[in-house]
């Protein structure tokens, strides 16, 4: 029994003629036929009397008729429902982001996705902002979190994020001399960071770039002069261990500072900001789940800068209401001097 045959019975018996239901079934009347002799068959006897002015129902045929109504209702049912399940399998949305983001934003984006939608997979990868953008040119990512000096407009279509503020990263070791008159302090200016080698990034990277815009502005020349790997944890290391300092937002150190392995000062004088954009290809049509994903993403950014992980403004309207932003004040505040 299938629910072919049950449902050329019902149409049979409804229409009162094979014929009737040939029509409406739009099948030929051998079909139907024939589907109808194979139930019969296998139930053991006639549920059918065919005539020349159409179909009655045997005895046996009125019994199984309530049952073959409710057996088609509960696989029509079931049907719809497999559907509806498979319909909202996951699905899988990749982003790419630079690796001072994911510091901050990888596993609470992680747990917050996990518990907001659970039928979606994210896919996290981290790189330069170079390779970042060449993902998601290429299509290997669906969104990108990169920076401003890395928008492409005519392939992206970008959302601000935050307004993110900028520090000079050093040692907060007593054991490094060289840092110890920072450590009481809050911020510096730019051009008091010529005095300490700096690791940076080469221009080829949105922040190398960035710190060369500043340079040129200033006109104040910063010491290149210490093998850097381009490797964010690699250089932190050497940080701690008193071998430089590094310019870099809170995001990528917040967890540092709360270990006290490593003294932040805000970049003043002139201050250094920079612009975190969620970018997706313009390319390719926004789908469903990346759209909920870049809405749980701004929602993570909101608590991690509320948090003060994340030092700056943002740059969204954030309608969601946080407990921590209640202690640290409004979301919409930067952390000056953290």
């Amino acid at each position: 029994m299938n629910f072919k045959q049950l449902h050329y019975f019902l149409t049979t018996v409804n229409k009162g003629s094979i014929a009737a239901a040939a029509r409406e079934l739009d099948i030929a009347q051998p079909a139907i036929s024939q589907q109808l002799a194979s139930l019969e068959r296998e139930l053991g006897g006639p549920l059918l009397t065919r005539s020349f002015s159409g179909v009655t129902l045997t005895p046996a045929g009125k019994v199984f008729f309530n049952h073959a109504i409710k057996l088609v209702d509960d696989l029509s049912l079931a049907k719809n429902e497999l559907s509806a399940f498979f319909t909202q399998q996951e699905s899988v949305v990749k982003v790419g982001m630079l690796p001072s983001i994911g510091n901050v934003l990888s596993m609470p984006l992680i747990a917050e996705v996990k518990s907001a939608h659970p039928k979606l997979k994210l896919e996290i990868s981290t790189g330069p902002s170079y390779a970042v953008k060449s993902w998601l040119e290429t299509g290997q990512i669906d969104i990108a979190l990169t920076y401003e000096q890395e928008m492409n407009s005519k392939l992206m279509s970008v959302e601000p994020l935050i307004r993110e503020d900028l520090h000079l990263v050093t040692s907060a070791s007593p054991s490094n001399p060289e840092y110890q008159h920072l450590l009481s302090r809050d911020t510096i200016a730019f051009w008091e960071m010529s005095q300490f080698s700096l690791l940076s990034p080469s221009s080829k990277d949105a922040l190398g770039r960035l710190i060369a815009h500043y340079e040129k502005l200033t006109g104040v020349s910063l010491q290149h002069d210490r093998a850097y790997s381009g490797q964010l944890m690699t250089g932190l290391r050497q940080v701690m261990q008193g071998e430089g300092v590094m310019i870099l937002p809170t995001s990528a150190v917040f967890h540092l500072q709360e270990s006290n392995l490593v003294k932040l000062l805000k970049i003043v004088d002139p201050e250094m900001p920079r612009m975190v954009l969620a970018a997706t290809n313009k390319t390719a049509a926004l789908n469903d789940a990346s759209a909920k994903i870049l809405s749980v993403i701004k929602q993570v950014v909101a608590k991690e800068q509320a948090l003060n992980h994340w030092c700056g403004t943002l740059a969204f309207a954030q309608h969601v209401s946080y407990s921590t932003a209640a202690a640290s004040g409004s979301l919409m505040s930067s952390c000056i001097g953290k």
